[in-house]
């Protein structure tokens, strides 16, 4: 994570900052497709990205997207995640990576075939 990136707030700012110095999360569960969605919990001073993850997060919407909609690398938002996670202010949809992967060779060998 480098370089500087427009946070939440609307200004530019380091990925470390909104991290904490972090540059990964400690769960192995949170990948780019992991479904997160409020719980409704109050989360005392939030920081302008866990507010922005907490309004987009009103219906499940994965990892990756809310990287897309926030502008922010996928491992900040992870992290970001991480953290309303253990302010029990989000949940985490999972699901079963086998068959993510499984599914995503399999169209990826329908399209070698096609070429």
């Amino acid at each position: 994570m480098t370089g500087a990136v427009t946070g939440a707030g609307g200004g530019l700012v380091r990925p470390f900052i909104i991290t904490g110095g972090r540059t990964a999360t400690s769960r192995a569960d949170l990948r780019w497709e992991s479904l997160v969605e409020v719980t409704g919990s109050v989360v005392p001073e939030p920081t302008s990205e866990q507010m922005a993850i907490l309004a987009e997060a009103v219906t499940p919407v994965s990892i990756a997207e809310l990287s897309a909609h926030l502008r922010l690398p996928q491992a900040v938002v992870a992290i970001v995640v991480e953290d309303l996670l253990e302010l029990d202010a989000v949940r985490v949809h999972q699901t079963d990576p086998v068959e993510i992967e499984l599914s995503a060779l399999t169209r990826m060998i329908d399209r070698v075939r096609s070429l």
